[in-house]
């Protein structure tokens, strides 16, 4: 049975790996968007409130995206978890060591 156990154990460390990426993304996401970005870093380039205005929609996409990582990541753990925890249930039902 000792397969099994370095069975659960992968499992585990995957959960474990997805919820500290989560974690890490959480942090990088809780910087974005950034503040509107002022047009005046560009200096007299013509057109840079456009070239400004384009760079705050790249935040906001970039903000969507990596919420949209750490979700998943989330989901993984989640999922993971629970496999463990049915393979573990149906174990015990057969009588096999959990």
């Amino acid at each position: 049975m000792a397969d099994l156990d370095l069975h659960f154990q992968a499992l585990e460390d995957c959960a474990s790996a997805a919820r500290k990426v989560a974690r890490e993304l959480a942090d990088v996401v809780s910087t974005y968007p950034a503040k509107s970005t002022d047009s005046s870093i560009f200096g007299k380039l013509t057109g840079s409130s456009g070239l400004a205005g384009v760079i705050d929609e790249v935040e906001g996409m970039v903000d969507g995206e990596l919420g949209h990582a750490k979700s998943k990541l989330e989901g993984v753990e989640r999922a993971l978890d629970k496999v463990r925890d049915n393979v573990r249930t149906a174990n015990q039902a057969s009588g096999a060591a959990a």
